[in-house]
């Protein structure tokens, strides 16, 4: 079923590709790198190791003291 929608999906998209202005059809190119560039982002690799991290959560503080090179002794 899926599937289906994705071609009928396709083949409404070319059609009303093919109905445009030359002068047009940059401009959807250029949408499609956006999008495409958008769901790349949403990629992002640090967000799968998420979950695997250990340890227990710092607060502002000791992050602070981390950057600052405060010494929390």
């Amino acid at each position: 079923m899926r599937q289906q929608q994705d071609k009928n999906t396709t083949a409404k998209l070319v059609e009303k590709i093919k109905e445009l202005p030359a002068i047009r059809l940059q401009e959807v190119l250029d949408f499609v790198d956006f999008l495409r560039s958008r769901s790349q982002m949403d990629d992002d690799p640090i967000l799968d190791v998420v979950g695997c991290l250990s340890g227990k959560p710092l607060t502002g503080q000791e992050i602070e003291d981390v950057l600052y090179g405060r010494d929390p002794a």
